[in-house]
């Protein structure tokens, strides 16, 4: 029992070395511009066959579609962070300690996505036994089924601009979000590679009642995922 503990808390931790130096290693060679077409033509494909591209997402070993992923998460979480720096812009500040707190506020906002994509991925990996998929490869695939969220955040920054526009982009953000869960939870089957519907929602539950647990933990210091 014990060894079977200390092999996957092994697995574990070579896991989680080899995507932190994927993650360098893709950050490294970043082009901007080519990226950046690479990203739209993504959606595109996306949104012509969701389901198509998702398993082959989950499928892909060489993590082709990893650099998407991090662009993905990068424009979630500058969109999340300007939007949190404006509202500051709008706050009085009474004294330094105030001023430090809200900072603070604006950072646990901004990397509570990223810290929820880690936390679901982690969940998979280590409940995946019998279809073992790399951490990159699931932390690829949950951000993707993310994309529509992420839209919709991206076209809330329209409330910068008026406030009024906040009628349209609720709706639309409450849409992206309903468009994500379902996404998510055609990615988690493909990870799983379960065909049958009735197998996998029980899997699927189980995972989201270990996220919200988890979430309900990490509330307590102040992020909410």
């Amino acid at each position: 029992m014990e060894e079977n503990k200390e092999e996957k808390l092994n697995e574990l931790k070579q896991e989680t070395v080899q995507t932190v130096n994927q993650v360098k290693d893709t950050i490294k060679n970043v082009d901007i511009k080519n990226d950046a077409k690479a990203a739209t033509g993504f959606v595109s494909a996306m949104f012509k066959d969701p389901f198509a591209k998702i398993k082959e997402i989950c499928t892909d070993s060489e993590n082709k579609n990893f650099k998407i992923a991090i662009i993905f998460i990068s424009i979630w979480l500058i969109t999340i962070f300007v939007e949190a720096l404006i509202e500051i812009g709008f706050t009085k500040f009474w004294s330094v300690n105030y001023a430090f707190s809200q900072i603070w506020r604006a950072l646990r906002l901004t990397f509570a996505p990223l810290i929820s994509i880690l936390v679901i991925s982690l969940i998979i990996f280590i409940m995946n036994k019998k279809a073992k998929k790399s951490m990159t490869t699931i932390i690829t695939s949950i951000t993707i089924a993310q994309i529509p969220t992420i839209l919709a955040r991206i076209i809330s920054m329209l409330n910068i601009i008026s406030l009024q526009a906040a009628t349209l982009t609720n709706r639309i953000s409450q849409l992206g979000n309903v468009v994500s869960i379902i996404l998510l939870y055609f990615t988690m089957k493909s990870l799983f590679e379960e065909e049958k519907n009735s197998k996998f929602i029980k899997t699927f539950i189980i995972i989201e009642a270990i996220y919200y647990t988890i979430s309900l933990v990490i509330y307590y210091l102040g992020i909410y995922i």
